[in-house]
């Protein structure tokens, strides 16, 4: 589309104030991006800025040691999500009557499982690490958390806020039709974006622990952008808008042979991504990263059907060897479980086409996050492992109608099982810290449906 020109805005929160925080404070940000006149909005443009400050338990700046780049503690946060960490919940509305465009739930997982495609170099240069405060490994992550003195600023950062509307929509918003925008930004709470790396051997020093009093803190953030300004009868013509928006099914897995059922609900069907969490280990632990896109427990095989018949794969995908398998002589620290079909679909999932460029789903990142596990620790956070289906079936535009479709997939795993060579609370093979017990605990299967969705400005309607 041409444009007359360009101009660039920057925006302050309506709140008027220049610090947030999740917890003592205020959790809510919120921008308003007016209509102007003969104006188009490049969402591809909005970017939102500030600096993060991070205080421990004592209320004292966090200050990594002279050995952070190597040493084995301290407070870090998912050196894949970065800043997108602290953010919890995204809501986008139209200023004509506050009408709720997108609702972003589950922010932070539906953000790391999406990064699934980068590759781990990625994450070490460029816009995801100066910027988005990422990279490949945590003990990076802890020294973005840092800063030299208690009156610091603390860390720069800019990302552009991951929803449908506003990431993959390449068409320019009709803000007069919209009467502008708001965007308002939930924080995450403390104990749910940060982690202890090695809470044991962090634990003789409060600077190294999360405590009661640990908080960060959001400073001078803004809303960058970019109006793109066109003659009437052009913005005329943009009477509508198509985004993929994102919606999560929470069910829990509660035995080792579980069927679990759901309905979409929509007409335009791309992608069906399942994300598995055990349930004791991801509620607001402080000693772990809820933000872990781990496989089930030792998963066995997995069936996909629809309104009980076997589709779109008519057999089911068989895991070999599965963790419990493994010889108990495989070191901790080496154990790979897994098949290449079952990588093949989530890996063209995640990427909407086949062969990827990159991906986090791979040998490596598997077998360190088992060894977290065995470990009792977070030393990486880089393994995206998920069941993944694309309905697009790797064809540009094409989607599957499931307007009242029953989707199913049957999961057999280790869940509530004895099977050997599983995290179960014990020493492992010389760990000094117990491992976690993932073996003796249900699971929660967040089903992540990405479909099209539509937005008419005749009516404020969104469709799907």
């Amino acid at each position: 589309m041409p444009f007359l020109y360009r101009k660039f805005f920057e925006n302050v929160p309506v709140n008027n104030i220049t610090e947030f925080k999740a917890s003592s404070g205020v959790n809510q940000i919120q921008f308003l991006i007016p209509a102007v006149a003969g104006a188009t909005l490049s969402t591809q443009d909005l970017m939102f800025s500030g600096n993060l400050q991070v205080n421990s338990a004592n209320g004292a700046p966090v200050v990594p040691t002279a050995d952070a780049i190597t040493a084995g503690d301290g407070i870090s946060f998912d050196s894949v999500l970065g800043i997108h960490n602290l953010i919890d919940r995204v809501d986008i509305l139209s200023s004509r009557g506050n009408t709720l465009i997108e609702q972003r739930l589950n922010y932070q997982l539906i953000s790391k499982y999406q990064r699934g495609v980068q590759a781990e170099s990625n994450l070490n240069v460029g816009r995801f690490n100066n910027q988005q405060c990422c990279s490949s490994s945590v003990q990076q992550c802890r020294n973005f958390a840092g800063r030299p003195t208690f009156g610091d600023n603390g860390q720069d950062f800019a990302i552009q806020l991951n929803t449908g509307l506003l990431k993959n929509n390449n068409q320019q918003l009709n803000l007069q039709a919209l009467g502008g925008l708001i965007v308002t930004i939930y924080l995450s709470q403390p104990i749910n974006s940060f982690f202890n790396i090695d809470s044991v051997r962090g634990a003789a020093d409060a600077n190294d622990v999360i405590a009661n009093q640990f908080n960060y803190t959001l400073k001078n953030v803004k809303l960058f952008g970019r109006y793109n300004y066109a003659t009437e009868d052009m913005i005329g013509r943009l009477s509508n808008v198509t985004y993929r928006k994102t919606s999560n099914m929470l069910s829990v897995v509660q035995s080792s042979n579980d069927n679990l059922t759901n309905m979409p609900q929509v007409s335009a069907l791309h992608k069906m991504v399942y994300v598995y969490q055990p349930n004791k280990q991801t509620s607001n632990n402080a000693d772990v990263n809820n933000m872990a896109v781990n496989m089930v427990t030792d998963l066995d095989q997995y069936l996909l059907s629809m309104n009980g018949v076997r589709t779109p794969l008519d057999y089911a995908i068989d895991i070999n060897p599965r963790t419990s398998q493994l010889p108990t002589t495989s070191g901790a620290t080496h154990r790979v479980s897994g098949n290449a079909e079952q990588q093949y679909l989530a890996i063209s999932a995640l990427n909407d086409q086949f062969p990827p460029t990159h991906s986090l789903s791979n040998a490596k990142n598997q077998a360190e996050a088992l060894a977290n596990e065995y470990s009792n620790k977070v030393e990486t956070t880089l393994n995206v492992d998920v069941i993944g289906m694309n309905y697009s079936f790797n064809f540009a535009g094409y989607n599957v109608a499931v307007p009242n479709d029953l989707m199913s997939i049957n999961v057999e795993s280790g869940i509530l099982t004895t099977n050997d060579n599983l995290p179960d609370g014990t020493n492992v093979q010389g760990f000094t810290n117990n491992s976690r017990d993932i073996s003796g605990q249900v699971s929660t299967q967040n089903l992540f449906i990405e479909y099209g969705a539509n937005l008419n400005y005749a009516n404020m309607q969104t469709g799907s």
